[in-house]
């Protein structure tokens, strides 16, 4: 099979970015049966690259047309943000099937930009997204609750959608998990995107409520536009109890789960889940917001705070009791089914019965 991978960010382990994550992992895979091509924008691994968009709506749709040429079986576009490509694809000479995997649908919420230029660029991504669902032949949720919201929006279940949950990192389904013992401090750990709708100031809200007590101390790892409103709140409020980092380099990724006694992740909008998945993994309690948008299938084990003083009353149990044995053994059991082969199986059975109603 001849297979077109396409990007924004070239596929490459340690991202940071969940959808430039999840084309990696499906690249390695697949790779090793079938002939793939790795298309992309950008080498780079920066949110928001003024740069990459503007070539990626203009220059890179040219070289998108000439992809008709090269006889491709599948062209599976990873990243809903080249939706645009399906179009320009179906509405050329070109053969290949098209398969569009869609993460999430929050650039077309009118609450996803605060300015101009937030606001167009949602606006062109949002179109995007709609190219996706008009001109692919099959469309790859990898949540099922945006599925669901796909549902709702666009009317009716389609029998060329489907849903395949993600996978952790292998070293974290493989490496042995560390004996916890009591420490000092009990850490709590952030990890994603510092953006409005992964909803990082209610990480420091609830971290206000332990100004009074050092044994707690927040760890929030990531990057993004929200990073300066962060630190000005941690600076008027004294926050000495958190820490604001950039994500680590790979090979301390790992360690850095190993070194937290709990995940603390209230992200409201949510399409890859991959930080709860590598953190259960690891066995660690994770603390989410009611209002989540997260898959069931992900938050089953999940400690849910509906406010901040809830969530801190859930940590400070936490650090007391300890994480429930029989309850932890029954989540790692469940996260580990996760598995980034078993997204490429049903990837690839995806490919199969496209290219099969194709032939009939």
């Amino acid at each position: 099979m001849k297979i077109a991978l396409m990007n924004v960010i070239k596929p490459q382990e340690g991202s940071r970015d969940g959808m430039t994550e999840y084309a990696y992992q499906l690249y390695e895979r697949l790779k090793r049966r079938h002939h793939v091509d790795l298309i992309y924008v950008t080498e780079k691994s920066k949110r928001l690259d003024t740069a990459a968009f503007l070539y990626a709506n203009t220059l890179f749709k040219a070289k998108a047309k000439r992809l008709g040429r090269r006889n491709y079986d599948i062209v599976h576009i990873t990243n809903q943000e080249l939706g645009f490509v399906a179009k320009i694809l179906k509405k050329g000479s070109g053969s290949a099937k098209v398969i569009t995997s869609v993460h999430d649908l929050m650039r077309m919420h009118q609450g996803a930009y605060k300015n101009i230029v937030q606001r167009a660029y949602s606006t062109i991504v949002s179109n995007s997204i709609l190219d996706c669902f008009r001109y692919s032949d099959h469309i790859i949720f990898t949540a099922s609750t945006v599925q669901k919201e796909a549902e709702r929006k666009f009317g009716g279940k389609h029998s060329n959608w489907i849903t395949t949950l993600l996978g952790p990192s292998e070293e974290f389904r493989s490496t042995s998990i560390p004996r916890r013992t009591k420490r000092k401090k009990f850490v709590i750990g952030y990890v994603g995107a510092f953006a409005p709708w992964k909803n990082p100031m209610f990480v420091l809200r609830t971290a206000k409520l332990f100004e009074r007590n050092d044994k707690y101390e927040f760890h929030m790892y990531g990057a993004g536009p929200e990073e300066s409103v962060m630190q000005a709140y941690k600076a008027e409020n004294r926050l000495n109890n958190v820490e604001i980092h950039g994500f680590p380099t790979q090979d301390k990724f790992l360690g850095m789960y190993d070194g937290f006694d709990a995940l603390f992740y209230p992200t409201t909008e949510e399409g890859s889940s991959l930080p709860m998945i590598n953190a259960q993994c690891r066995g660690l309690p994770v603390v989410i917001y009611k209002k989540n948008k997260v898959d069931p299938e992900v938050t089953r084990y999940c400690f849910v705070s509906e406010d901040e003083s809830e969530a801190a009353r859930i940590i400070k149990r936490l650090c007391e009791r300890g994480f429930d044995r029989k309850r932890r053994n029954e989540m790692l059991r469940h996260i580990r089914k996760f598995s980034w082969d078993r997204v490429t199986k049903e990837t690839l059975k995806v490919y199969g019965e496209t290219l099969k109603a194709k032939r009939e």
